[in-house]
């Protein structure tokens, strides 16, 4: 049995019925269209702002886009709500996007207001610029004050509140602070006229930085911070700060190109011509602060030492100085100068300057020269322990005092007293040269020791174990032997002791001489000089003995002249010999 339906009844599909009531249907849904459209209810607003009637009183809308030309630029903000008119206009949760050629712009604002063709964006908002065309961040940065943050106008920006920016890339990389007034061109150029301006360094590197911080009076910046300059500037440096006039950004540095005075904690003060740091590698941070023409003065409980050179870098360690470095320290009431093409001085640990150079500690290199009065020493390097003004010397060493210049291996000592190793060669002003194993130089005293040590000078050639030297005296404390020149041939000498004053040597202990064809003995001996440092005359005292060809025989005292070949015995004399003197 079959069960009746309605829908049996209808006419079938093909039937004209149908298309006819399809058009119908159509003409109705175009008429209620229209009909909504002319109708003005609440919707979508159009994307362009330009004054037409479509922005008329009471309009509201949501979720879309609004782009308008600010200068040179073009802006795009997105919105969730607005309302307003051509002259009043109100947008809440804003995303921006602004196209430069310096930059793409984006910002997040929780609302934006328009009134008079000027825009009020309100905080707290984000900010953020990348490069031209590219997705590679340059900076991002932060309004924490709620209420009004920037004033767009005809493309310029002005900043309501305080404006903190991190910059990602370049010698400014770290976080700037700028004031509530601070402006951006319509070229997108920044600028702060009032103060304080505030950069610091990032600390998420390796090592503590050694430009920490600059504070600016003014500011003129490029997007980004790639490039801009500074004025009224103070900057923090690990152990110390700087004051400059000027002070310049670059991608590459951050550079003071006028003069600039600093003060280190530990005690230099000082100026130079100018300042330069070079940008870090990536992802470290400032370690390299350099001056050109710089001077520094510390003051010492002995007096005020001082320093100048050429070129120096200000590190975390210490100071590095390059270029004619003159380096002044006062010691005991007198100046030590030091001199060198470098000097490298260390404060504290650091990885800048050589790990095998103390704390305390500072080395000049390049062949070094210190010098106090008329004293001097140079080596190719000279070490210092500043505490206690003890030096060492790189052999080889050559010295300079009031009585004559000496060349040496490795020393060290103080301003008092060195000991410089041999071979060691010491030529008088007066006249003469020292040779030995070892120096000592105390003031004006010098002391050679070896094996033996000789002294020469002109036609006398005397040795011994030591040899003293002090003003016009030489003598030989430990033992002499050599030989004089004389009349009739060379006169050799051996004593216990010995001592040459001008013209007058004179021996003791065990005296042997020996001329041609004769040979004396006594406890002392005196030999004068002639002007022609040839012997002249010998006086022996003390158990004197005389053999060869001038006679033999034993007294208490003789007198011998080698030019006239003549013998004058004093006292009792037991011998024979030809002459008056017998």
């Amino acid at each position: 049995m079959k069960v009746s339906s309605p829908l049996q009844a209808l006419p079938p599909a093909r039937h004209p019925l149908w298309y006819g009531l399809g058009w119908v249907l159509v003409a109705g849904t175009l008429g209620v269209t229209l009909r909504f459209l002319s109708s003005g209810k609440e919707g979508l607003p159009s994307r362009v702002a330009g004054g037409d009637a479509l922005f008329g009183e009471g309009t509201r809308g949501s979720v879309g886009t609004l782009t308008e030309q600010l200068g040179p630029n073009r802006m795009v903000l997105s919105y969730k709500t607005i309302d307003g008119s051509e002259e009043d206009l109100h947008l809440e949760q804003v995303t921006g996007r602004l196209e430069e050629q310096a930059g793409q712009w984006r910002l997040l604002s929780p609302s934006a207001r328009r009134q008079a063709g000027i825009w009020t964006l309100q905080g707290p908002m984000d900010l953020g610029v990348a490069q031209p065309g590219t997705t590679t961040p340059l900076g991002r940065g932060r309004v924490d004050q709620a209420g009004p943050a920037i004033r767009w106008t005809g493309g310029e920006w002005e900043g309501l509140a305080p404006l903190r920016w991190e910059s990602l890339a370049g010698s400014s990389r770290g976080v700037w602070n700028l004031p509530a007034g601070w402006r951006r061109e319509v070229d997108g150029h920044l600028r702060v006229e009032r103060g304080p301006v505030r950069w610091q360094a990032p600390a998420d590197g390796p090592a503590a930085p050694t430009l920490k911080s600059m504070d600016a009076d003014r500011l003129w910046a490029t997007p980004g911070f790639q490039t801009g300059h500074l004025e009224g500037v103070k900057a923090q440096l690990s152990e110390g700060s700087l004051q400059a006039s000027v002070a310049d950004l670059s991608p590459e540095t951050v550079s003071w190109p006028g003069p600039l005075a600093f003060e280190r904690a530990d005690g230099w003060r000082g100026g130079a011509q100018s300042g330069v740091a070079p940008r870090p590698a990536p992802g470290a941070s400032f370690q390299q602060v350099e001056f050109r023409k710089f001077k520094a003065h510390r003051a010492m409980p002995t007096g005020t030492e001082q320093l100048s050179t050429d070129g120096a870098r200000w590190t975390p360690a210490g100071l590095r100085l390059e270029g004619s470095v003159v380096w002044d320290q006062p010691v005991d009431g007198q100046l030590l100068t030091l001199k060198a093409p470098r000097v490298l001085i260390r404060e504290a640990r650091g990885a800048d300057l050589p790990e095998s150079l103390p704390v305390g500690h500072a080395v000049a290199e390049g062949q070094a020269l210190l010098t106090w009065g008329r004293r001097s020493l140079s080596s190719p390097r000279i070490d210092v322990e500043r505490a206690t003004r003890r030096w060492k010397l790189q052999s080889p060493v050559l010295g300079r005092g009031e009585d004559g210049t000496f060349t040496g291996g490795a020393g060290q000592g103080d301003p008092h007293g060195w000991t410089i190793e041999g071979p060691v060669q010491v030529n008088l002003f007066s006249g003469g040269s020292l040779r030995g194993a070892k120096l000592v130089w105390e003031d004006a005293l010098w002391t050679l020791t070896g094996r033996p040590a000789a002294w020469n000078r002109l036609r006398e050639r005397l040795s011994g174990t030591r040899i003293v030297r002090k003003g016009d005296q030489v003598s030989f404390p430990e033992g002499l032997n050599g030989t004089l020149a004389a009349a009739d041939g060379d006169l050799f000498l051996r004593a216990e002791r010995g001592l040459s004053e001008g013209q007058k040597i004179t021996l003791s202990g065990g005296v042997e001489c020996q001329g041609q064809g004769w040979r004396l003995a006594a406890d002392s001996v005196t030999v004068l000089m002639g002007p022609d440092r040839s012997v002249k005359l010998v006086q022996a005292q003390g158990s004197v003995s005389l053999r060869g060809r001038l006679g033999e025989g034993q007294g208490a005292a003789l007198e011998l002249e080698p030019g006239t070949q003549s013998v004058r015995w004093q006292g009792h004399v037991r011998g024979k010999g030809a002459g008056s003197g017998w």
